[in-house]
């Protein structure tokens, strides 16, 4: 379900369900809340939003292209964010086709972490395995703001603690997103 907000006089898309697509954590106060859709205000602790990402700093709400912008959580030597834990429980379903046979396969998702076990007459192998793991919004806690990390594959989400993300986010990001760490830290400490 879309939802939508007023902004400069306007109603413009923000979101879709508790995920504000459109719609950055600090810009949450520049749109006023339209009858029957959520209000980013006061519901924000039920909401994800939308990435600071340096070069849409001159992007106003619901003006973004890629709803679903996410940023790639790798070390800087480029190897895959192993070291976060989601649980061997925490799988995923991500849906196989092939078109021209009709051929559907629902295939568990490890989110990288392994290959799903198949029956005596398949069998499953990488063929150039990509990165799995994001950070895909910001969700405000009574904690804090906190990252949301999602397998890019099945969608599956998780909320982690900063200091579980920070060693896979680079450069400017990294920068921008210590200010929601430090606030949470200030929090902590008051």
């Amino acid at each position: 379900m879309g939802e939508y907000a007023l902004y400069n006089h306007e109603q413009v898309k923000i979101g879709t369900c508790e995920d504000m697509y459109y719609l950055r954590y600090e810009d949450r106060f520049k749109v006023s809340k339209l009858p029957g859709n959520v209000d980013p205000v006061s519901d924000a602790t039920s909401l994800r939003f939308r990435l600071p990402f340096p070069d849409e700093d001159n992007i106003q709400p619901g003006g973004y292209e890629e709803y679903n912008r996410y940023e790639r959580l790798y070390a800087k030597d480029d190897t895959e964010c192993r070291n976060i834990h989601i649980g061997e429980d925490s799988t995923g379903i991500i849906q196989l086709t092939h078109k021209d046979s009709g051929l559907l396969l629902n295939v568990p998702c490890h989110h990288g972490q392994k290959l799903p076990e198949v029956g005596p007459n398949m069998k499953a192998f990488w063929n150039g395995k990509g990165h799995a793991l994001v950070l895909s919004a910001i969700r405000p806690t009574e904690e804090g703001v906190k990252p949301i990390v999602r397998c890019r594959f099945c969608d599956h989400a998780w909320r982690f603690d900063w200091a579980d993300v920070f060693p896979y986010v680079q450069g400017e990001m990294r920068a921008r997103l210590r200010a929601y760490a430090e606030a949470e830290d200030k929090a902590v400490a008051a």
